[in-house]
């Protein structure tokens, strides 16, 4: 594997990454039959790594897939291996699977899962960069299996692909319901109120869960609601998020400047940047403790 650090975790048992052989029968690889998260490290430590884990654990049961690790025993072996690779700042990949296909096809037994851990270096990403958006309906049909971190990445990327005026793509359904960008989920701004388009096809995102539940720190109220689109004239600003840049400032929306990122986005950017800050020192002396 190219552009990955030297050792990987292979349900949790940390060897060389060339020790792997190719997954030829893996469920993952033969149907997109998984799982995986992307975790940002800074200063050696995974942030918000339990959130993820907890997010992929209940992927893992609406998926059927066997998830026979704790938390601890995850978060402890994700510890270990940053240290292995002495890596300060990163990308952590988790992919979890059904593990191999049985001999027969039509057995689709899912009893030994492929947890596989590995670690990417930092592409150098601009924190500070603004983004524009074009909006769009989304290409493709919805479905609940779309709120999960699934395998199956495609419609994301295709959606990414077919945008050609901006820089991502804000999405809405037939009803006209916003849902969120290629690979990030929309705040809107009103006032001193954050709002969040809730949906059953909306990705649950890391730190838009982050933001909904850490309000009293960011200093605004944050509201989870559906939102359409005939009612963006209604807002004063938006923004994005996701887990490896955090909060995503905007120049944009179709060309137009109206809702582009401005004070209340750069308040929320500044003081998530000080709460990962402090929650990584926070867990950086639990694990040493």
């Amino acid at each position: 594997m190219t552009n990955v650090f030297p050792y990987v975790s292979k349900n949790l048992e940390i060897v060389p990454q060339e020790s792997l052989a190719f997954p030829y029968l893996d469920y993952g690889y033969l149907y997109g039959y998984g799982l995986f998260e992307s975790v940002r490290v800074e200063a050696g430590v995974p942030l918000l790594i339990r959130d993820h884990v907890t997010r992929m654990r209940r992927g893992s049961i609406i998926l059927d897939i066997p998830f026979p690790y704790s938390q601890d025993e995850i978060c402890e072996n994700i510890i270990q291996l940053i240290k292995k690779n002495q890596v300060e700042q990163g990308i952590l990949n988790l992919y979890l699977t059904p593990g191999d296909r049985p001999s027969d096809p039509t057995n689709l037994s899912t009893s030994t899962p492929f947890l596989l851990t590995i670690l990417r270096p930092w592409p150098g990403y601009d924190l500070a960069q603004t983004v524009s958006l074009e909006i769009r309906q989304s290409s493709f049909q919805r479905t609940p299996l779309d709120r999960l971190k699934t395998l199956s990445w495609m419609k994301n990327v295709l959606e990414k692909n077919l945008t050609k005026t901006a820089d991502d793509v804000l999405l809405y359904d037939h009803s006209g319901a916003l849902l969120e960008a290629s690979s990030a989920n929309v705040f809107l701004v009103k006032g001193k109120t954050l709002v969040t388009p809730k949906g059953p096809e909306v990705l649950q995102g890391i730190t838009r869960q982050f933001l909904l539940h850490h309000q009293q720190e960011l200093g605004y109220e944050v509201v989870l609601e559906p939102v359409l689109l005939d009612q963006l004239t209604d807002f004063d600003e938006l923004f994005l998020t996701n887990a490896l840049k955090g909060v995503i400032l905007v120049s944009s929306v179709d060309g137009d400047e109206t809702l582009s990122s401005r004070e209340v986005s750069r308040q929320v950017q500044l003081r998530y940047q000080q709460l990962m800050t402090r929650f990584s020192q926070e867990q950086v002396l639990l694990d040493v403790s």
